[in-house]
């Protein structure tokens, strides 16, 4: 059987000022056509001269190709082949970037106006892991924002993600450095390499007081699936980067992490009962009892579960 195919696009040499920074964009993208134009234009649009935009397309199958080509001679670079993933696919990307800084962008995703232009500044005054704040945009249209979190101890780091990846950048040579995302994990791979940046490489964010991107939730993202999938790997996590913590350090994630779980729980819990979802109550009330056991809380919702309502 014939290899996929995989296109390069040949371009006309453009001036660019040589004070700007080259920026490599990744975007993985496989079967959200719905989304992926609206993506596309949001790098494209900003009209950033120094820019290599790269798509790997994991062979979807609906309109999503015939989207790239719509753009194909705008791109620097970009494939639709099966792959191994999104990590995968990712990696397939910047292993062809030639830029000075990185950043990647999923398929449903997208950049706000005059980010890279932001980006760029930031970079040239000493940035090298420069985090923006997001927005959700809710399935119903609906905005809330999506900040980075103040992570100032250790500690935090792992206790919970504090950086948005749709408005994360980080320095070429910090690629370089600590090599590329594992394909080992499909939920956290992103939250693992900013646990890499900061434990690591000992680079700490450089924060930034802007809206860069959104980051869109519907039923098919791996944010909306549920929070189940992703507590193994955050786990697999703290017991790999534990050993950059204290023993006291690590006793807080443990008990704030723990704390966490409970709160999840009861949440889904109580809006499980709302629903009538009678089992689905009493798995959450167990949850949560074997996350805070004396936590009066957790009873109440054990005992109207136990109820029915």
């Amino acid at each position: 059987m014939a290899s996929p195919p995989v296109w390069e696009t040949e371009h006309e040499k453009v001036v660019v000022p040589m004070s700007l920074p080259r920026l490599t964009i990744v975007t993985p993208s496989f079967n959200q056509g719905r989304y992926l134009e609206q993506t596309i234009r949001s790098v494209l649009d900003q009209g950033y001269p120094n820019l290599e935009y790269i798509i790997c397309d994991g062979g979807s199958t609906d309109e999503s190709v015939d989207i790239i080509k719509k753009y194909a001679d705008r791109l620097s670079w970009w494939c639709s082949e099966k792959d191994r993933g999104q990590s995968h696919a990712i990696n397939k990307g910047f292993e062809r970037a030639t830029g000075d800084l990185y950043a990647y962008i999923n398929s449903d995703d997208y950049f706000m106006p005059g980010a890279l232009d932001r980006v760029a500044a930031e970079y040239q005054a000493g940035g090298r892991f420069i985090v923006g704040w997001s927005q959700y945009l809710e399935p119903n249209g609906d905005f809330r924002p999506y900040a980075w979190k103040t992570h100032a101890d250790p500690g935090d780091w792992l206790a919970t993600n504090p950086i948005p990846q749709q408005s994360s950048f980080w320095a070429a040579s910090l690629w370089k450095q600590l090599g590329a995302f594992r394909e080992d994990l499909h939920y956290s791979f992103d939250y693992e390499y900013w646990l890499r940046i900061r434990f690591k490489a000992d680079v700490r964010p450089w924060t930034v007081n802007q809206c860069l991107a959104v980051f869109r939730l519907h039923g098919a993202s791996k944010t909306m699936s549920g929070a189940t999938p992703f507590d193994p790997e955050d786990e697999r996590l703290r017991r790999e980067y534990g050993k950059y913590l204290t023993w006291s350090e690590r006793q807080w994630v443990a008990t704030t992490v723990r704390r966490q779980k409970a709160r999840t729980n009861r949440r889904a819990g109580w809006a499980a009962l709302q629903q009538k979802n009678v089992a689905e109550a009493r798995k959450r009330a167990w949850a949560t009892l074997s996350s805070a056991a004396m936590n009066a809380e957790s009873w109440r919702l054990m005992y109207c579960a136990l109820r029915g309502h």
